[in-house]
């Protein structure tokens, strides 16, 4: 973990990079051992847990691949194309034996009989009571699925790490898995801070503000394997300080908003501190979110991040989510790149965080800015689908050059 200088009150004192402060996040968490077994049902977005090493081969046997009739063709040196039909074989039922000499009927899925090599599919065939005859320029060892061919027994088919969606819940009940070890599920606890928040439904009255950061981190987070807690308190130094302390006992990541600047009712850092916690990075080089706060209290990481919605959210995105991830012991993803559909002016040193509309041009992922400039504002978050990541290497960053991007929705770019 990074080690910055401390203040007498033990507040990291410097303003620390973006990028230095996405390290300092991920080396605050680390995978926990702890899984737990949940069946194949409950497993969807969940975190595979050890790697999966097939129980069997798929196909587990020989199998038609077409509804049809079983032949032995060999080489088709001297094969009559005319021949009796000795039985019939349905998905599911038994192998059996080809008697020499003869056909056996078949369904798409059932098991090739010991003794065929191919089969013929039924619209090829011309039969006459319990006789087919079959065409002349049939090829041999077609429409046979081989046992194996898909997934041999006892190799690896997902690894740990693996989040679970619909592809690997099919692999998992084809190999007859009723059953599956996933990462324990992440305790989140999610501290809302201001004595001028109010819930939604409740009476605001005139100079209240509806709290949107709470159900916004809810829903941002919000996953298969996260528990979440969701908390709120007014400005007072001490009761911020029991909460957290509170919160953090059980939590794996405590999240505050609000109250991480400077301001006369900004008291999470003392707060933090008061409850025996520990700051690595208070202020970070970015835009919006530059009061972040990044720490941890008794065993939980801690994460303070602005109050307004835009900063609250992107920082979420860009320090929360992975952090989620790390715990949970999910696989790194790939960094997602796009071409800005702009221009833009950056102050050098500061990275700056753009909500944007990503439309696909000629086989090119182009980033749109979505909405007028204000981290107070929440429609231009409702405009984008993700964050451009824009950063301060200089003065100004021209149309068509490749950024970061964190989309809103990662299920659309995950394979």
């Amino acid at each position: 973990m990074s080690v910055v200088p401390r203040d007498c009150l033990g507040h990291a004192c410097d303003l620390v990079s973006f990028e230095a402060a996405r390290l300092t996040a991920m080396a605050l968490v680390r995978s926990r051992a702890g899984s737990e077994i949940v069946p194949l049902g409950d497993a969807r977005g969940r975190v595979l847990a050890t790697r999966i090493l097939a129980p069997r081969s798929l196909p587990a046997f020989d199998q038609a691949a077409m509804d049809g009739y079983a032949v032995h063709l060999g080489d088709k040196a001297g094969m009559p194309l005319i021949l009796p039909v000795s039985g019939k074989t349905e998905a599911g039922d038994p192998p059996c034996v080809l008697a020499p000499g003869t056909a056996h009927r078949i369904t798409t899925g059932a098991a090739l009989p010991a003794g065929a090599d191919t089969v013929v599919m039924q619209e090829h065939v011309t039969r006459r009571g319990e006789m087919i005859q079959l065409p002349s320029d049939l090829p041999a060892n077609s429409h046979v699925r081989r046992a194996g061919e898909d997934v041999a027994e006892g190799t690896p088919v997902l690894e740990a790490g693996r989040v679970l969606g619909w592809p690997e819940i099919a692999m998992l009940a084809a190999l007859g898995l009723a059953a599956v070890p996933v990462a324990a599920a992440v305790k989140v606890a999610v501290l809302t801070t201001g004595s001028e928040l109010h819930r939604a439904g409740e009476r605001a009255g005139a100079g209240g503000i509806y709290d949107s950061n709470g159900p916004m981190l809810a829903a941002l987070l919000d996953a298969p394997g996260v528990a979440m807690t969701l908390v709120s308190i007014g400005d007072e130094l001490d009761g911020i300080a029991r909460m957290i302390a509170a919160l953090s006992q059980s939590a794996d990541l405590m999240i505050t908003t609000a109250g991480v600047a400077d301001g006369a009712r900004d008291h999470v850092r003392a707060a933090v501190i008061q409850a025996g916690g520990a700051l690595d990075v208070v202020r970070v080089a970015m835009k919006p979110g530059k009061p972040l706060v990044l720490g941890r209290i008794g065993g939980a990481a801690f994460i303070g991040l602005p109050g307004n919605p835009q900063a609250a959210a992107f920082a979420a995105l860009a320090f929360v989510r992975p952090m989620v991830d790390a715990l949970l012991g999910a696989r790194v993803p790939r960094r997602l790149t796009a071409r800005l559909g702009l221009a833009c002016g950056v102050r050098p040193g500061r990275t700056e965080l753009l909500p944007v509309r990503l439309a696909c041009t000629r086989a090119t992922l182009i980033a749109g800015r979505a909405g007028s400039e204000g981290s107070h504002r929440l429609m231009p978050m409702t405009a984008a689908d993700a964050v451009a990541i824009l950063p301060g290497s200089k003065e100004s960053i021209e149309a068509g050059t490749l950024v970061e991007i964190l989309p809103f929705d990662r299920s659309r770019f995950e394979r």
